[in-house]
């Protein structure tokens, strides 16, 4: 297998396909009810379903822009790997391809916005900047009040030019029996991405990205997860 094999199926008929199988596809990805009486799935699609459902490695994918919304699923096993992805009208996406492949397909998870002329001719300022990940959280209102405002530092730079987000969490079993996880978040800020690169003492740092670097950012989280597992 050279190339990535795509199918794109109603929900309810992906589900029964997996139901047939005997196993569970990550929830809240794939809308509808098994369908009842589907054929036996054939050796592609058998194999497509099993490693999304018993994956070594997953990377689930929630992604928000302009009122549009994209839910999606990475799962590596063995030397396959497969992705899944909710589409219009309770339908899905399978994907299946050469584990080698991951970083080219996780690209397909950015989305992607073409660049107005109102932000080529005045393009939004980069954002940067080094804030504790207590200055992301909403405020109580009950005594913010009473506070006065940033409305200079990178936190509210931030909250005042995002209009989209891009979230990944990488997913896999410990050798104890445990879970190994890892986070990453990019934001859309104006007419860019921005990603916030955790730094020790619960500090993140704003960092302008680009849609390519996706893959490298969840890399060091992904060899973590494939190393114990080989361990």
């Amino acid at each position: 297998m050279t190339a990535a094999r795509r199918l794109v199926l109603d929900g309810d008929e992906l589900l029964g396909y997996a139901r047939g199988l005997g196993l569970t596809l990550p929830p809240g990805i794939v809308a509808g009810d098994p369908l009842a009486g589907v054929p036996p799935a054939g050796e592609a699609l058998a194999v497509n379903l099993g490693v999304l459902a018993r994956p070594v490695a997953a990377v689930r994918v929630e992604a928000g822009m302009d009122g549009r919304a994209l839910r999606g699923w990475y799962a590596l096993a063995g030397v396959f790997g497969a992705s899944l992805f909710a589409l219009p009208g309770d339908r899905a996406e399978l994907s299946l391809f050469p584990a080698a492949e991951i970083g080219r397909e996780l690209l397909r998870a950015v989305p992607d916005e073409p660049a107005s002329v109102l932000s080529v001719l005045n393009p939004a300022s980069v954002l940067t900047g080094t804030v504790s990940l207590d200055e992301l959280r909403e405020p109580d209102p009950a005594w913010f009040t009473w506070l006065p405002r940033d409305t200079t530092g990178p936190v509210a730079r931030a909250r005042a030019v995002t209009h989209g987000t891009l979230s990944a969490l990488v997913t896999g079993r410990a050798p104890n029996s445990g879970v190994l996880a890892g986070r990453v978040v990019w934001l859309r800020t104006g007419d860019r991405w921005t990603g916030m690169r955790p730094l020790p003492g619960r500090r993140v740092r704003f960092e302008p990205v680009e849609p390519a670097d996706f893959p490298s950012w969840l890399a060091p989280a992904l060899a973590t997860v494939l190393e114990a597992s080989h361990g």
